[in-house]
């Protein structure tokens, strides 16, 4: 199918103009009229330092490592959503 584009818009108003790759779209959820959340099938790990907590005290002991999974989310608003919509029409 290729690449789609699309319109990424910050809250501070700032807009940028990003792509997928549309085979490794693997779900889309309609969250309102306005609105489609598509699923990505790139699960991908990332390890990052969080806060060490004791669980008893709740106090900071340090810096831990830890490992998450990951999987991109899309978010698709207005003209974008229509688009997308009509890709298989």
């Amino acid at each position: 199918m290729g690449l789609f584009f699309f319109t990424r818009k910050l809250e501070n108003g700032k807009e940028y103009t990003e792509c997928f790759n549309l085979n490794k779209m693997i779900r889309s959820m309609q969250v309102d009229e306005n609105k489609v959340i598509l699923v990505l099938d790139d699960l991908h790990e990332r390890s990052e330092n969080v806060p060490d907590v004791d669980p008893k005290t709740r106090a900071v002991k340090g810096q831990k490592r830890e490992r998450n999974t990951y999987q991109t989310e899309i978010t698709l608003t207005g003209e974008d959503v229509t688009r997308f919509h009509n890709l298989n029409k």
